[in-house]
């Protein structure tokens, strides 16, 4: 009779386990997709003096065209009331909207004391830049090599932002369109983040099922 009421207590419990895991597998894999929903680009400080970004499989939140020598505009780059220019040098790069091909010379632009900065001519200019809702946004990566005030000045102040299309100073935003979001690469939490606290949550909760 014990044996059979022990049994029955220990099949409970691991039908209750089972549940919790996969339980804690959706939470873990909703809270990622929440996390990237609408990042578009992210962009690596971690090289002095370099900036990198690089395209994410994030969707255009909208239907979009307009000229590359505009470019998009990522906003909240920059400290604000610092008038340092950029002193862009390409060093490698392909970084272009998804639907249209890449002509290798994507370049940066900031003007004056603009907080945002301004990506440009990174398709062929005679072409317009399109952006479909839906659709994968960007596509490829590209490094620049900037003055080193100008990186400073970055790396204190960029964390995230709306990626503003067609517009190359905060100007343009009024007339512009939001195709989504950018991010360092550090403000999103990691897949990996995520999965020690969901861990933490199942040890948690196993060891009152087993009182």
């Amino acid at each position: 009779m014990t044996y059979l009421v022990i049994r029955i207590y220990s099949e409970k419990f691991m039908i209750n386990l089972k549940m919790l895991k996969a339980a804690v597998a959706s939470i873990v894999l909703s809270v990622s997709s929440i996390a990237n929903a609408g990042l578009l680009l992210e962009v690596d400080l971690t090289v002095e003096n370099i900036i990198t970004i690089n395209a994410t499989s994030g969707k255009s939140l909208v239907d979009a065209s307009g000229w590359p020598l505009i470019g998009f505009y990522l906003a909240n780059f920059f400290e604000a009331e610092s008038d340092i220019g950029i002193d862009d040098e390409l060093i490698s790069g392909n970084l272009t909207s998804y639907l249209n091909t890449s002509d290798n010379t994507p370049n940066l632009y900031r003007s004056g004391r603009d907080t945002g900065l301004n990506v440009f001519s990174y398709t062929f200019l005679d072409v317009e830049s399109l952006f479909e809702i839906n659709q994968i946004a960007f596509s490829g990566q590209a490094s620049w090599e900037v003055a080193s005030d100008a990186y400073n000045n970055a790396l204190n102040n960029a964390s995230s932002g709306d990626i503003y299309f067609a517009a190359d100073t905060i100007n343009d935003i009024p007339n512009a369109q939001i195709l989504g979001t950018w991010s360092t690469t550090t403000n999103v939490p990691e897949p990996s983040s995520i999965a020690i606290l969901a861990l933490g949550i199942l040890g948690l909760a196993s060891r009152r099922f087993k009182r």
